[in-house]
């Protein structure tokens, strides 16, 4: 057999994650933990937050399912298998299927993410400064942290504004129950971050180009539908249902056209940037997952699963977990 040949067989098939489980689960071992999740990226940011949880990073096992539908799919096989298991975690994106309704087994060892999207957590204005002040350097001129920072929510909150009715029609058009392929859609399409901000892209043909990239057949009323899912949309809070890659790309472009901005100004004083590690689709979630805190759900959903018998972070009282304060006052303790 060929190395190609070795590689193509260790392709993460649904098959192939479960053997590649099996060979690593020990019930035994309370400081192993294992987790299913949909990408890599997805990967990379549970990482981030799992090794905050687990002393050894050696002692954790991500699993890459290729998709939501595999890892329910996974979660039914192992679950079958191990109907008890301990430390066996299945990670997911909410995606918009609150709003439709989508069913999906529910499980203790199943989370899901409270906005659209792992990069939804991401797109935060800690996370921009962060950014700046971790990978670029300018000389001779002072970043203006304050002044990025305020532009960063009025932008952000534009592109929000630019976004809603794509995200309208992408909901309607899978109430209709028609399949949608978003890997194309490009937002460079509807938006466009210039020297001047987060703008709306006037191009004619919107709905033709998102039939086009997204394969979705056309329908003669569904602007009517869109306004109305729109105002449907406006009593949530956008990251509940915009898409992450969406909003990642956004976030990605408007820290470029600041460095690049940035650049401008240092020049003119005589200064200069430079970047240390530049920014791209392909590299962010895995450069910026370590500048958040773990998200409050995650957070919870962690310490139920994982607490007591990994790494006991540095501000928790083992008093202070409710279910040891009610022991320890049965007990006489307190």
């Amino acid at each position: 057999m060929s190395f190609s040949d070795l590689l193509r067989q260790s392709r993460s098939t649904p098959i192939a994650v479960v053997h590649k489980f099996l060979t690593n689960y020990d019930p035994n071992n309370d400081r192993r933990a294992y987790a299913f999740v949909e990408g890599d990226s997805d990967r990379a940011f549970y990482r981030t937050h799992l090794q905050r949880y687990v002393d050894r990073s050696s002692d954790i096992y991500i699993y890459n399912c290729e998709g939501k539908k595999e890892v329910y799919g996974t979660f039914s096989k192992v679950i079958a298998r191990f109907p008890r298991c301990r430390r066996v975690l299945f990670l997911v994106d909410k995606d918009v299927d609150d709003i439709l309704g989508t069913p999906w087994p529910t499980d203790p060892r199943v989370f899901v993410t409270d906005w659209y999207s792992i990069e939804n957590y991401l797109v935060e204005k800690n996370v921009l400064l962060r950014y700046l002040g971790d990978y670029v350097k300018i000389r001779r001129v002072e970043i203006p942290l304050d002044a990025i920072a305020v532009e960063f929510e009025r932008q952000r909150e534009l592109f929000y504004r630019i976004t809603a009715p794509v995200m309208a029609w992408i909901i309607v058009a899978r109430r209709a129950g028609c399949r949608i392929l978003l890997s194309n859609l490009d937002m460079a399409h509807f938006c466009i971050i210039s020297n001047d901000g987060t703008s709306r892209r006037r191009r004619k043909g919107t709905l033709v180009y998102l039939h086009q990239v997204t394969q979705v057949t056309a329908s003669s009323n569904v602007w009517r539908s869109v306004r109305r899912t729109q105002r449907e949309l406006r009593h949530l809070k956008p990251k509940r249902y915009i898409r992450g890659k969406f909003e990642g790309w956004w976030f990605v472009q408007f820290i470029n056209k600041t460095i690049e901005q940035l650049v401008n100004v240092a020049k003119e004083s005589g200064g200069s940037v430079s970047v240390s590690v530049s920014l791209n689709m392909n590299n962010y979630v895995q450069l910026l997952a370590s500048s958040i805190p773990t998200p409050p759900s995650l957070e919870s959903f962690l310490e139920f699963h994982l607490h007591g018998s990994g790494r006991t972070k540095p501000h928790d009282d083992v008093r202070s977990h409710p279910i040891l304060e009610r022991l320890l006052h049965w007990i006489g303790f307190k």
